[in-house]
């Protein structure tokens, strides 16, 4: 996603279903789309994968965070 100012999100609940061992030392594959798109709300499923098999499937639930919210902390950080 190419936007300016970039988003920023925030995780409201991550679930992760782990299939099958993942290797070391191999390339790893990540493959996202995502499901629901809802206000401020977007629901991605994931896939890994290694070799061409898919080791973990999840899905993430992601709140981008308010502009007002961004603005306050940048300025708390610098107090």
């Amino acid at each position: 996603m190419d936007s300016q100012p970039p988003l920023r999100f925030v995780t409201a609940s991550l679930h992760v279903d782990y299939l099958k061992p993942t290797p070391l030392g191999v390339p790893l594959e990540l493959r996202g789309r995502a499901t629901e798109i809802k206000g401020r709300k977007v629901v991605v499923a994931i896939e890994l994968m290694a070799r061409g098999e898919v080791c973990a499937r999840g899905e993430v639930v992601a709140v981008m965070i308010p502009e007002h919210m961004l603005a306050e902390g940048e300025q708390d950080g610098k107090d």
